[in-house]
């Protein structure tokens, strides 16, 4: 007897650390941007925060999953410019879509200080 194949819940991985580090340039590199800050607010993970103070491993500054292979992609930023802060959001966010292709992204960029 054979049962019914059920679809599979798409799984979440979490890429490597080296595109992380490409990404952390990328977003280093774009004009106006004066600081990444890590892409979970510590009030927002609690457990990786307690990780983070037990390991001494710092909270990762540009979040990635992959999920049924699209890249989320998360990033936190200060911006120090004339320009309006969400046209540099924007172009950070361009930044790394172009950088991915062809790879499938979703990108969230937040703007969460102004100023120097």
């Amino acid at each position: 007897m054979t049962e019914p194949l059920e679809a599979a819940e798409p799984s979440a991985s979490t890429p490597p650390t080296g595109v992380a580090e490409e990404l952390l340039d990328v977003v280093q590199s774009v004009p106006g941007v004066s600081a990444v800050y890590p892409a979970q607010p510590l009030w927002q993970s609690i457990a990786g925060a307690a990780l983070s103070a037990v390991t001494g491993e710092p909270l990762p500054l540009i979040g990635l999953t992959d999920t049924a292979g699209t890249l989320a992609v998360k990033a936190r930023i200060g911006v120090s410019t004339p320009r309006p802060a969400p046209a540099v959001a924007r172009e950070v966010a361009d930044a790394i879509r172009r950088h991915l292709l062809p790879r499938a992204a979703a990108v969230e960029v937040s703007v969460v200080k102004v100023g120097s």
